[in-house]
């Protein structure tokens, strides 16, 4: 009896808003992806070299059970006091089943926005059925060499997308 080989291709990606059209100065792009768990390989997006490093390390953990890329927007008040929407870059649940949102942003942005203080306020406005805790990521908190590391792991380790049909 003869096996059939036969391509499935990725799940689409589960985020709530795809990323922006192309930046001079960021990185748009996708990988796929397979985790405890994901039903089977999925589509991730990212917007920058810094989330695509981040992407890259959480990828590699044996702690991590699933990331959401762009999960729904959290309303809440801003500090100027408007209404207004936050959409986190990543939900990342652990294998415990903590469920941590993940903001990623350059320290220079962070530093220029104010953007602490808006996720002060982003973060109160966070339910336990969305996540346990809010966690900011920025450049000084990424290994490069790490990442390049990870980056190079997934390369070498992705597992075929073909399957044998039963």
């Amino acid at each position: 009896m003869y096996n059939t080989l036969f391509y499935r291709g990725p799940e689409p990606s589960h985020a709530t808003r795809f990323p922006a059209r192309r930046a001079k100065e960021s990185l748009r792009g996708s990988m796929v992806a397979l985790l405890p768990g994901f039903e089977r390989p999925r589509i991730i997006y990212f917007e920058s070299a810094l989330e695509y490093a981040f992407l890259c390390l959480m990828l590699v953990r044996d702690d991590v059970h699933h990331i959401r890329d762009q999960p729904p927007a959290i309303s809440y008040v801003g500090t100027d006091g408007r209404h207004a929407r936050h959409v986190f870059d990543f939900l990342v649940t652990k294998t415990d089943g903590e469920r941590i949102a993940v903001a990623i942003k350059p320290m220079q942005r962070v530093l220029k926005l104010n953007f602490a203080s808006q996720l002060e306020a982003v973060s109160a406005a966070v339910t336990k059925s969305f996540a346990d805790r809010v966690l900011l990521v920025t450049d000084q908190h990424i290994d490069r060499e790490a990442a390049a590391e990870a980056a190079r792991t997934l390369a070498w380790s992705r597992s075929s997308l073909t399957e044998v049909a039963a």
